[in-house]
């Protein structure tokens, strides 16, 4: 699994998985994603473009940084998910639960390049 974190400017992180998420690095995303709620976001974005599997434990991590951004007022996105793990969303019912894009080109258009 590589993990890359970015600002997208002073308070918008975007974080970019690639390669399967499952209960071997799950962890690693998880201390990847929490300490970022430490710098006061407003806006911290996963994407999972090139995730093309995830399994409940990923699901898990994810549900764990939903949780962090309502208790902080901050909004979390998941973007560019692959029709699989989309899946997995869904038939964890999860899907409506999450604010999910489908890609993260299309989140920041408008903006102008950054």
């Amino acid at each position: 699994m590589k993990i890359e974190v970015a600002r997208r400017n002073a308070r918008v992180f975007v974080m970019s998985l690639e390669g399967e998420l499952d209960m071997s690095n799950s962890p690693d995303v998880r201390n990847a994603l929490l300490p970022l709620f430490k710098d006061e976001p407003t806006h911290i974005v996963v994407d999972l473009s090139r995730v093309p599997y995830v399994d409940s434990s990923g699901i898990a991590t994810f549900v764990e940084g939903l949780q962090l951004s309502r208790k902080n007022n901050v909004r979390f996105t998941l973007a560019g998910a692959t029709p699989a793990v989309e899946a997995v969303f869904d038939l964890a019912y999860l899907k409506n639960v999450f604010e999910m894009v489908p890609s993260l080109e299309g989140l920041f258009e408008g903006e102008g390049k950054a």
